[in-house]
């Protein structure tokens, strides 16, 4: 159901007129009674009972059913109201002055054409039937029908026609604006909780391309350590070092990721020296060497899109890590793409290292309009590519 709107639809603010036209016309009607002195005192008394049980009658029936077309309830009232209007103009045809309040009835209280077209067919009739027992059947009479009832009738009829036309279809462009209101509200609730579901995704892949490598790190430094601590080697003072180094770039990561802002390694350097940083510190912590191939013309993509490349050749390198058992590594930045592969055990296709990295990668790429593949084979190692449309003004 649809709620109006403020301060509620001007046909129902229009209550209160419509219930002192009703109180207003009888009160003026009786004025007039009393005040016409071709009325005798028993003529005076019946039009005035008239009207008091015509304001009975509204206040009893009419006041709950004004606004509320086509209900039983507003038939009852005007039928009610049609016989003591027309017991009055036979009384007196000061009575007339009613018509007013019926012509305003017949368009609140009638939903239907076919009902009104009856009911105004049956008033011009009462008028018809008053004058002449007021005034005789005569030619002047007769001649007095048309600009006194016909064109009245005809006349309220066309602009009540009109009035309630307008109502019909304010309403219904009330209730299909509430309709648009209701969807846009929703709408903007959808894009809400995808908004907050894509910001979910984004920081989870942030952290797994982030923090969860930098951890996976500091784990193989410390087992390293341990085993060299136990062999009583000299290395140690250095891994600690290397793990003392991997805790503050991942606390770099951490704040970086909490002040929504661009990884730490690109936020100094451009992507080129973030990609040379991040081969040595794999080889520095790994052994395995990496080479980075760098084109002269693969910079200048934007935040966003170095952000990914980046991402891309960390994920890349972990898995390297993890899985790969390779004993070298190589980065190549070209316009639009990056490649990383190695020369490691490689996996058959759908069967190799699965979770979220790769399936992380491929959504950040997808939403930029790239592509991510990755080529292995058993024993062939692994290449992954990924592809980013060029910036217009670098094509």
């Amino acid at each position: 159901m649809t709620e109006p709107p403020p301060g509620g639809h001007a046909w129902d603010r229009f209550q209160a007129v419509w219930h002192l036209v009703a109180v207003a016309a009888p009160a003026i009607t009786g004025a007039l009674v009393w005040t016409d002195d071709s009325l005798t005192t028993r003529a005076r008394l019946l039009a005035s009972l008239l009207l008091c049980l015509f304001l009975l009658w509204y206040w009893q029936v009419g006041a709950t059913a004004v606004g509320r077309r086509g209900e039983r309830r507003g038939i009852v009232q005007l039928a009610g109201a049609l016989v003591l209007f027309a017991g009055l103009v036979m009384v007196t045809m000061v009575g007339t002055v009613l018509v007013s309040v019926l012509f305003l009835h017949l368009f609140l209280l009638l939903g239907r054409w076919r009902d009104r077209l009856i009911v105004l067919g049956i008033l011009a009739a009462v008028l018809v039937a008053a004058m002449f027992v007021h005034f005789g059947l005569s030619a002047g009479t007769v001649a007095a029908i048309l600009p006194t009832v016909v064109v009245p009738v005809l006349s309220a009829g066309l602009i009540g026609a009109y009035i309630s036309a307008l109502i019909s279809q304010s309403r219904a462009r009330s209730t299909l604006i509430a309709e648009l209101i209701e969807t846009r509200a929703a709408l903007a609730r959808e894009r809400h909780a995808a908004g907050i579901t894509a910001e979910r995704e984004r920081l989870s892949a942030e952290i797994h391309d982030t923090l969860a490598q930098g951890f996976t790190s500091i784990l193989m430094l410390t087992q390293s350590a341990r085993l060299a601590l136990q062999r009583d080697d000299t290395p140690v003072p250095d891994q600690l070092d290397f793990i003392e180094r991997t805790a503050r770039e991942n606390l770099a990561e951490a704040r970086s990721l909490v002040a929504a802002l661009s990884p730490p390694d690109l936020s100094a350097h451009s992507l080129a020296e973030a990609l040379t940083r991040l081969a040595e510190r794999h080889t520095r912590d790994t052994g395995t060497p990496v080479a980075v191939e760098i084109d002269e013309q693969a910079g200048g993509g934007g935040p966003e899109r170095d952000a990914v490349f980046l991402r891309a050749a960390q994920e890349a390198l972990a898995n390297v890590r993890r899985h790969a058992g390779a004993s070298s590594v190589r980065i190549v930045l070209a316009p639009g793409a990056l490649t990383v592969s190695d020369d490691g055990q490689g996996f058959e296709p759908g069967r190799g290292p699965g979770g979220y990295g790769l399936s992380g990668l491929r959504n950040r790429v997808i939403a930029l309009g790239g592509t991510c593949t990755v080529v292995s084979a058993p024993g062939a190692g692994t290449t992954v590519r990924v592809e980013l449309p060029l910036p217009v003004d670098s094509r």
